[in-house]
């Protein structure tokens, strides 16, 4: 590596130092730091992430790709699995952040042991769960787009025979995808730890409500048995997020529905079908459509994510949160006018 070399990495390393100094001066000096810190969602998408991780790829490769981000060299099919690390490690993040505002707002709006500000304070703060999830997103996605474009001016002879090599056959799961899942269902039990102890069942009434898990599992399914043979990661993670999308969208047609016959029961049942829907579909996605094909591009099957894929996994959960916003509203208004 020549001197410019080294000194530009310098200055460059000095000017993100920079900015982040800047950031954080700035939160600081507006007065409102303490209202962005919520450390039971920022603990949540951290070993959520390494769950995630582990779902798709392999330790080796983990280990692989933060060598390949710190500026170690590699050969084109290494750097190819690592661009696709990141790009994975920064699209579960921004869907897990979702998922964790979604849980945290049903464990606050299941609370029924606060008073009507406390609750109001637990679902806003819910909602940081998203900020934290896409600041996370935007730092993996710095090395994806290094890697990405080092790979692209990488000559393919570096590769050897492997550009027109067959396809590599897609291990079922593995010993370390097996580890992810068990870690990702013991990071869920705990964020479910208070309601389950404290035998308040209402937040999970909120997220396992069985006519809107019947719309996009059954829906999921039954799209992918129409898909047949060709079904894969690509194909499930989009059916859950139609699915996923319909389910939601039919719940707040109906709570429109209940504000205008003036029926808190059925806004209430609308607000469980939206909440429970893009929980369902969240979760469909997370643990099953983007890990299979995520092994599917490590075994050389597709080159890279497909597009009705990217569209599913950042277009569903925005949607998502703008419905849990909107939940909010409605949550908040009924009881705002009660009183």
């Amino acid at each position: 590596m020549s001197s410019g070399s080294i000194v530009r990495r310098r200055w460059l390393l000095a000017a993100r130092i920079l900015i982040l100094a800047l950031l954080v001066a700035a939160a600081i000096l507006s007065g409102k730091s303490a209202s962005f810190i919520y450390v039971r969602a920022l603990v949540f998408l951290l070993l959520g992430g390494i769950a995630t991780s582990l779902m798709s790829f392999s330790g080796i490769e983990m280990q692989t790709a933060f060598a390949h981000a710190a500026g170690v060299r590699g050969d084109r099919e290494e750097m190819l699995i690592s661009s696709l690390f990141w790009e994975s490690v920064a699209r579960n993040f921004w869907m897990l952040g979702v998922l964790a505002s979604t849980l945290s707002f049903v464990i606050a709006l299941g609370d029924r042991t606060g008073n009507l500000s406390t609750i109001t304070l637990a679902m806003a703060s819910s909602l940081l769960a998203v900020f934290y999830g896409v600041i996370l997103a935007i730092i993996c996605y710095i090395p994806h787009w290094k890697l990405s474009r080092e790979f692209r001016n990488q000559p393919p002879q570096a590769s050897g025979s492997s550009e027109t090599a067959t396809p590599k056959p897609i291990v079922a799961l593995s010993a370390g995808n097996i580890i992810g899942y068990f870690l990702f269902l013991a990071i869920m039990a705990s964020m479910l730890r208070k309601p389950l102890l404290s035998e308040s069942w209402a937040a999970l009434q909120w997220i396992a409500y069985w006519p809107s898990l019947l719309v996009v599992l059954g829906g999921t399914l039954a799209l992918v048995l129409f898909v047949g043979e060709a079904a894969s990661g690509s194909t499930i993670s989009l059916s859950f997020a139609i699915t996923g999308l319909l389910g939601s969208l039919m719940g707040f047609i109906q709570a429109l529905l209940g504000f205008s016959a003036t029926s808190i029961e059925e806004v209430a049942l609308a607000i469980t079908f939206i909440l429970s829907s893009c929980f369902a579909a969240l979760l469909g996605m997370l643990l099953i459509g983007a890990p299979m094909e995520d092994r599917s591009a490590k075994a050389g099957r597709t080159t890279s994510q497909s597009v009705f894929s990217r569209l599913s996994w950042y277009a569903f959960p925005l949607i998502a949160f703008i419905l849990m916003i909107l939940t909010f509203i409605l949550v908040v208004t009924p009881i705002t006018i009660k009183a």
